[in-house]
């Protein structure tokens, strides 16, 4: 089960430590590509998924980014107002 996903080998290996000494069965996959120039993802899993409490606990322990819900700028707003109101005054000519 994957738990993080990151691009940081150091703090991929850290929560690995932190894991396996709290018990938990774990491992990471990925890691920097021999043949593409793009940046490396680390996915990091849980064999497990009655430990996804304590290791989500655990990766927020060691600093892990926690998912925030999205907001739309309210600039974004008005323009999607100002866009509405130019095509419903194109429509009604």
């Amino acid at each position: 089960m994957l738990i993080y996903e990151t691009d940081d080998s150091g703090f991929a290996d850290s929560v690995i430590d932190a894991l396996t000494q709290a018990g938990i069965d774990c491992y990471r996959t990925g890691g920097v590509l021999l043949y593409t120039p793009s940046e490396s993802t680390i996915c990091i899993h849980i064999r497990n998924a009655t430990d996804s409490q304590r290791a989500n606990e655990i990766l927020i322990q060691q600093g892990a980014a926690l998912d925030q819900p999205g907001s739309i700028s309210p600039v974004v707003i008005v323009a999607a107002v100002v866009v509405a109101v130019l095509v419903a005054l194109w429509v009604v000519r």
